[in-house]
This record gives structure tokens, sequence and C-alpha cells, in this order.
């Protein structure tokens, strides 16, 4: 009996030795791609935004936060399904972050532009070139507009054409304020004309539109704030029935019914939630 399953037994081993080496070995390739890509990224996109980190501390910062958070839901909540849905949004989370930061530093710009453009103005009405124009914007006004006139600048000396700076600028910022501001430059070395005075009504144009758009947020936050709480508003309703019914809530996250209620629910949520920010969205 034993000399029969003594080959069965040498076979299960042979075939979960060859199992956990094609795991380990996709896992050692898979990791390495991610660390690969993460640092690319991070690097490419910090350096859009004129921060320069050390990409491998980041790594393993969200390394450690891969492995330390689901562990500690999963102990937590003792729900495998929470700790997955922790896993994947840690992934996902680098990303929007620096969307966040990226759109952030847009509408720093976009503010900064108007009295950008004004100083501008000022400096070639006082007899100056537009190229010093911008080396004094560039000295005097705060960042982020000041690093982008800079690299502009920069740009220039290592040989690159003016009109293709001013679209590298307008690639970097691809708002409509700088479309214009670029417009106004690449018309006026085309055909000529009082480049101060187009800075100077292209400056009081954005600053005019600025405020209105100030007005427009201020008249559509109410809605804004309603979309927030009421896709919040579903979410803290399950957490507080978790917390206070765990018995009555047990179904929800351990059987495959409640898995699929949860995952129809986070769609509409976020259909609503989507559905409110297009309404409350008004382009000027």
């Amino acid at each position: 009996m034993s000399g029969g399953l003594l080959p069965v037994i040498l076979m299960v081993f042979v075939g979960v030795a060859c199992l956990g080496f094609v795991v380990a070995r996709v896992s050692v390739v898979f990791w390495g791609h991610y660390r690969e890509t993460f640092t690319e990224q991070a690097r490419f996109n910090l350096a859009d935004m004129f921060m320069f980190m050390d990409t491998q501390k980041l790594f393993y910062a969200n390394a450690a936060a891969l492995f330390i958070l689901p562990a500690v839901v999963w102990l937590a909540t003792d729900n495998l399904l929470l700790a997955v849905i922790t896993v994947g949004l840690l992934i996902f989370l680098p990303r929007k972050l620096y969307t966040l930061m990226r759109q952030r530093r847009i509408d720093q710009i976009q503010q900064q532009l108007p009295d950008g453009l004004m100083m501008v103005a000022s400096s070639m009405r006082a007899g100056l070139g537009f190229a010093p124009s911008l080396e004094g914007l560039a000295r005097d006004i705060d960042p982020p507009l000041a690093q982008e006139f800079a690299l502009i600048l920069r740009e220039q000396r290592m040989g690159v054409k003016p009109d293709e700076a001013m679209e590298n600028f307008n690639k970097r910022v691809p708002i409509q304020d700088v479309t214009l501001f670029v417009s106004a430059v690449g018309i006026s070395r085309e055909v000529g004309g009082n480049l101060a005075e187009s800075m100077a009504s292209l400056s009081d144009t954005l600053r005019r539109r600025l405020i209105m758009e100030g007005k427009v947020k201020a008249l559509t936050a109410q809605g804004r704030l309603q979309g927030i709480v009421m896709a919040m508003l579903p979410v803290g309703l399950i957490a507080f029935l978790s917390f206070a019914y765990p018995e009555t809530m047990h179904d929800l996250y351990h059987s495959y019914m409640g898995w699929a209620v949860m995952a129809v629910a986070a769609v509409m949520e976020y259909l609503g939630y989507r559905m409110c920010r297009k309404i409350m969205s008004i382009d000027i």
C-alpha cells in the first residue's frame, strides 16, 4: 500500500514544486516590471512638475504600503475582498496623485498668467525686448510660472527656436490661456504689431475670464458638494451598519451575492458622481 502511494506522493511533490517555481518566477518578473514602470513614470511625472526626488525611495514606500496596509485591513476586518480592493487602490493611487498635483500646478499657472503678462507688457513699454522681459518675469514672479518661463529661456539658449520653445510650453501646460499667449506671440513675430499692447489686452481678458470662472464656481459649489455628499452617504451608511450590526452585514462581505451587490453599487455610485460633476461643469 505504501509502495503504491510513493509514486503518487512524488508526483504531487514534483507538481507542487514546479508550480511554486513558476509562480515565483512570474512574481519576480512582474515585480521587476512593476518597479521599472513605477520609477520611470514617477521620474517623468515629477520632472514635468519640476520636482526632483529619489524615485527608488518612492517605490520602496509604495511597496511597503502594498504589503502592510492590505494586511492591516485583512486582520482588522477578516475580509479578503477588502484587502484585495486595498491593493488595487494602492496600485492606482500614485497615478491619481500625479494627476491631482499636475492639475493643481496648471491651476496655479492659470492664476499667475494675467499678472505675468502685465509685467511683460510693462517691461516692453519701458523699452526692453521680449526676451529680457521674460527674464525679468522669471526672476521676479513666483513658481510655477517662473519655472516655465525660465525653461523657455533655457531652451532658446540651447538653440531651440523661439516658436518651438513656446509650443513646448503650450504642450506642458495645455490650457486655453497659454494657447492664446503663444498664438499672440507667434502672430506678432510673423506679421508684426505692438506686442506690449497685445500682452496688456490679453492680460485684461484672462483676468476677466478668471473672475467669471470664480463666480461660476461659487454658484455651482452647492451642486458639486451635493454630488460628493450623495456619493459618500452610502459608504458611510454601510460603514455604520458594519460596526453596529456585524452579524447582519456578514453575508454582504462573505458571499458572492454580496460581492456582486457591492460591485453594482460601486459602479452606480461612480456613474452618479460623474453625472453630478458633468452637470455642474460649465465651460466659459
